[in-house]
């Protein structure tokens, strides 16, 4: 009888071993990132979705191989911002209730320093104010960002980017858009609306910023302007300003674009604050056959970069169309020291001549990269 009563006891104590190692129960269903491309700098949020005996006791162990966790440990969620550099990097979270753990991992591409392909309802890129915007969907799914002009005051307005990083230093550094016309491509030479009259161009514009290896002086300003389409008949482009007559009046030669042209198309400009504020603005005129090329409903990637020796380039479609030491010219005549730090990015569009036939602009696909031209 005594065997009987142990043997019932070893049997009741191994079904109640068996039993709580039954109640520590975990299965990691997935460990999820709100996106699969990602940009420097760029903060994402994680997310795991796990069954378990005790969802309330379930603890988290967040790690990475790169980037850093701002979230505290131990929950099912975490902030991961990215690293400043692209490359490939490794989230890893355990999970644990009880005895039981398990581990799961996600790769996040890291692929540019910045990019916004507009699929979202909230996207990183703000309008200056007197501008509408939606988010559009193409035949095939795509969604882009539409905007024009809206006001009877204003010739033009921008979109920018701000990228809010004190350390992003051009060299090299390179942006690049899908831009073009829904409608009314610019056909004319001048935009007057209300009391304002200004060229009737695109402008990508980097706004730049003063650092303390500047020495007080410093590059605040990068601009490439251009007229994107044919003009009407009856306008002609402008002519390249013309030096004044020398002191005793003599002739002076004529001014010409490297093209050999009296008249330009497109306009590159960099500009110099001083140590005593003062600004020093240089100019240099093209006159080119590919970048007044857009036409309605045919949507192009321009880029401009700025490489490692200060020579700047833009692109339409992956193919160069000028290359230029403007902004190394400034720098050397200036005697600057430091980098060139990047501030913010901008992309100016016109309203119609009068107010009328206003373009309907199209954006897609924005990038910036600190590691390479983007073309």
């Amino acid at each position: 009888m005594k065997y009987l009563y142990n043997l019932l006891i070893a049997l009741l104590c191994s079904f109640a071993i068996v039993g709580c190692g039954d109640d520590d129960f975990l299965e990691i269903d997935s460990l999820s990132a709100d996106g699969d491309e990602f940009f420097c700098n760029q903060k994402v949020k994680l997310w795991m979705c796990v069954r378990s005996s005790d969802l309330w006791h379930t603890d988290y162990e967040w790690t990475c191989d790169g980037g850093i966790l701002t979230q505290p440990q131990g929950l099912n969620e975490m902030t991961w911002k990215a690293p400043s550099v692209p490359g490939t990097y490794t989230i890893t979270c355990k999970a644990k209730v009880g005895g039981v753990s398990q581990v799961r991992s996600h790769k996040m591409y890291v692929s540019s320093y910045y990019f916004e392909k507009f699929e979202k309802a909230l996207h990183s890129m703000t309008l200056q104010n007197n501008s509408t915007s939606s988010l559009k969907k193409e035949a095939n799914g795509n969604q882009y960002l539409q905007i024009r002009v809206n006001s009877n005051a204003e010739v033009k307005r921008y979109i920018r980017r701000g990228f809010d990083d004190n350390t992003l230093v051009a060299n090299p550094f390179s942006t690049r858009i899908k831009m073009g016309f829904e409608s009314n491509v610019p056909n004319t030479q001048r935009v007057i609306v209300g009391e304002k009259d200004e060229n009737a161009v695109i402008e990508y514009r980097w706004n730049l910023r003063a650092d303390e290896s500047n020495e007080g002086a410093y590059l605040n300003q990068i601009r490439m302007m251009w007229y994107p389409g044919e003009l009407k008949k009856g306008e002609e482009y402008p002519e390249v300003p013309q030096l004044p007559k020398g002191e005793d009046g003599e002739e002076v030669p004529p001014v010409l674009t490297p093209e050999g042209t009296m008249q330009y198309n497109v306009q590159l400009v960099a500009q110099y604050t001083g140590t005593d504020g003062k600004k020093t603005t240089k100019n240099e005129y093209h006159f080119l056959n590919t970048m007044n090329t857009f036409k309605a409903k045919e949507y192009k990637t321009v880029s401009m970069g700025l490489d490692q020796n200060k020579i700047l380039t833009a692109y339409i479609d992956g193919v160069e169309t000028l290359s230029s030491s403007i902004v190394n010219d400034l720098y050397t005549e200036k005697n600057c020291v430091g980098g060139i730090y990047v501030n913010n990015w901008e992309i100016y569009y016109i309203n119609g001549n009068g107010g009328r036939n206003i373009p309907l602009m199209y954006f897609d696909d924005a990038y910036a990269s600190n590691t390479e031209i983007l073309k």
